[in-house]
Order: C-alpha cells, then sequence, then structure tokens
C-alpha cells in the first residue's frame, strides 16, 4: 500500500470554478477529478489508496520506501 501525501495549493476563483465544472461534467468530485487529471499527465493509475489519509506504522513506512 503506498502512502498518501497532501499538497494544499492556492487557486485563483476562475481556475476553481472551471475545475468545478469539469469534474461536475465528469460526474467526479474536485478531489478526484484533480487526482484524475494528475495522473493522466504524469502516469499512473487512479484508485482509492491514493485518496487514503490512513497511515501506516513507522516500520511500514520505511519499509514501503525501499
Amino acid at each position: 500500500m503506498s502512502m498518501s501525501k497532501t499538497f494544499p495549493i492556492e487557486l485563483t476563483e476562475d481556475l476553481h470554478k472551471r475545475i468545478r465544472i469539469a469534474a461536475i461534467e465528469e460526474g467526479l468530485t474536485h478531489h478526484h477529478w484533480i487526482l484524475k487529471t494528475l495522473e493522466q499527465r504524469v502516469g499512473g493509475e487512479a484508485n482509492n489508496r491514493t485518496t487514503s489519509r490512513k497511515r501506516g506504522s513507522t516500520n511500514e513506512r520505511a519499509n514501503r520506501r525501499r
């Protein structure tokens, strides 16, 4: 299981509105639309684990980094 990271960003009101509209058109939440778009751009596959805030123990995190 991969560890999730948070990445707060500031958006202009116009960009936020365009993201909201795009997400609604695709039947997604803002969060899932942004994840899907980023993963399409940089490669990867969206899955539920990327949105989880559950974190493993320190040892589990260290093992995942190896």
